[in-house]
């Protein structure tokens, strides 16, 4: 085996700390190969010549990296970022730790392999992860059998450690979760007099997660002490942009699959669509040009947003994205539009902004690698905080939406680099969601609501339809627990194209593009807004 047995012995023990997959099957089939002896030079470098690039390739398929496949639909997207970034992205990937304990393991290889076979190790070491794996393990009889109901009856799952469950249990829970999903609805109400006309702000923020904020210790944020209700466990079900926008737009109906997202929406499942039904006049305006990942398309089409975001052109340029494109000031842009809305005799609307001021790979001013996330994450909350001020100050009534579409991935683990968001881990989906009332007649009156129970877009759309049909504006004595109480249970499900996350019991479970199941660390949240 030579120095091959260099190349397994680094590979399980990358394993053995999380660092990568390994495929015990399919590494045993290469060390075999790479074990025979050649019979002369032509048959050594011929054997070579085969097994560096199955060597590489086998590397690949055992990281956590995105199936090539995947990277080559995504080389136009790649080849929109700037230089700088590419740049700041591949260092990413260099972990000076495993770099210096690849040092030392080949000092002690360089000594061991003059006294021991070590190929003979090797082939022991692939043995036993192919005879104990760590997952699946047996599942018992009895959570067989109701392995599948779990996500209809929540308060069951504790007692069941997921990481027993096998394959097929996993596939059977979350077929069941899309099946009971696909019955789930909310409708508007149609509104009851104009005694009290308001509109409906919705703030769409790329890149914000509650571990984001517990990474960059700013999960105290005055931004989000500003909000009446706030949902603790929101799951925005996506971790790029395009399918976060359309699950939003969507979110009338229960969670879809990733790709029923891309199918024809039913009109029924059209937030938009609805609050027009009910009254609400659509505006769109967003603080970037909306080009990458066609996001234009995705809220236009998919999301049937109706007609044209408003020009952000005379804002200020305050950041540039990854792509080079210029980022508008938040407060700007928000600002600019609020005083045409007040000055426009349109009863009600409803805004849809979305910002990436928050966006990985954005760079303020002259500078040539990624801005602080904590320096723009202060410079945004101050920004959507002063919009608020703005809102209140005028005197007309809003009900303003606060929903991040998916994490920044600011902390990043052993399986994906920081910025990488491929695979929609429960730090990156897990998001801060806030709901303000602006102008009530009530002050007083107003306890703030914490939703605690899992939830996502139907639960807040669902909020939304109670505070159209009953009017918390005028009241005196509003009490904002008449509106929160029994909201829709939505367990913790994300997709991306290929790769799905369940979240059970704590514990979160990744199905990779491969078909397997596989644990996955979860960041614990140190801190909470209280």
């Amino acid at each position: 085996m030579g120095l091959w047995s260099a190349y397994f012995i680094a590979k399980l023990l990358l394993y053995a700390g999380g660092y990568i997959g390994f495929n015990p099957w399919l590494n045993l089939v290469f060390a075999i190969f790479t074990a025979l002896p050649p019979q002369n030079p032509r048959q050594r470098f011929t054997k070579n010549l085969i097994a560096v690039p199955l060597g590489i390739m086998l590397l690949y398929h055992d990281s956590w990296l995105p199936p090539f496949a995947r990277v080559l639909e995504q080389t136009n997207n790649l080849a929109a970022f700037t230089p700088a970034y590419l740049w700041e992205l591949l260092l990413r990937f260099v972990n000076w730790k495993l770099l210096l304990g690849a040092v030392v393991l080949g000092f002690i290889y360089a000594l061991a392999r003059r006294k021991l076979r070590l190929s003979t190790f090797v082939f022991i070491a692939i043995l036993v992860v192919l005879l104990r794996p760590d997952y699946p393990m047996p599942l018992e009889p009895a959570l067989a059998t109701t392995a599948a109901n779990q996500t209809a009856r929540p308060e069951a799952q504790a007692t069941i450690d997921p990481r027993n469950l096998r394959g097929e249990a996993l596939e059977g829970m979350l077929k069941d979760f899309y099946d009971k999903e696909r019955l789930r609805q909310v409708r508007f109400s149609p509104l009851i007099g104009d005694d009290a006309p308001y509109d409906i702000v919705i703030l769409h923020v790329c890149s914000l997660a509650w571990d984001d904020l517990n990474f960059v210790g700013d999960d105290g944020d005055p931004l989000l002490q500003r909000f009446d209700i706030v949902f603790d466990e929101f799951n925005s079900a996506a971790s790029y942009s395009g399918p976060a926008a359309i699950r939003l737009l969507r979110g009338n109906c229960g969670q879809s699959t990733h790709r029923q997202l891309y199918d024809t929406a039913n009109s029924d499942c059209l937030v938009i669509d609805g609050l027009q039904r009910v009254g609400f006049a659509p505006k769109w305006l967003m603080n970037h040009n909306g080009k990458f990942g066609d996001f234009f398309t995705d809220v236009h089409t998919h999301g049937a947003f109706p007609g044209e975001p408003e020009p952000t052109a005379n804002a200020k340029v305050v950041q540039h994205a990854f792509d080079g494109t210029p980022i508008y000031d938040d407060y700007g842009v928000l600002s600019s539009w609020w005083a045409k809305r007040l000055a426009d005799p349109t009863p009600r609307v409803v805004l849809y902004y979305n910002s990436i001021s928050l966006h990985d790979g954005n760079r303020v001013g002259a500078e040539k690698n990624s801005a602080s996330y904590g320096g723009r994450m202060t410079k945004f909350s101050s920004d959507i905080r002063q919009f608020m001020d703005d809102v209140e100050a005028s005197g007309r009534r809003a009900i303003l939406l606060f929903v991040p579409e998916h994490g920044a991935a600011v902390r990043g683990d052993r399986r994906q680099i920081p910025g990488l968001r491929e695979i929609p881990t429960r730090a990156i989906t897990h998001v801060p969601v806030g709901v303000r009332l602006i102008n009530t007649a009530s002050v007083a009156a107003k306890v703030r609501q914490r939703i605690e129970t899992p939830s996502s877009f139907l639960a807040l759309n669902e909020l939304l339809s109670r505070l159209i049909a009953d009017n918390p504006f005028p009241k005196s004595d509003l009490q904002l627990g008449s509106y929160t109480q029994n909201l829709p249970r939505t367990e913790s499900v994300s997709e991306n194209e290929g790769t799905t996350v369940l979240y059970i019991s704590g514990q979160s479970l990744v199905r990779m593009p491969t078909g397997e199941w596989t644990p996955w660390e979860v960041p614990t949240r140190q801190a909470a807004i209280r």
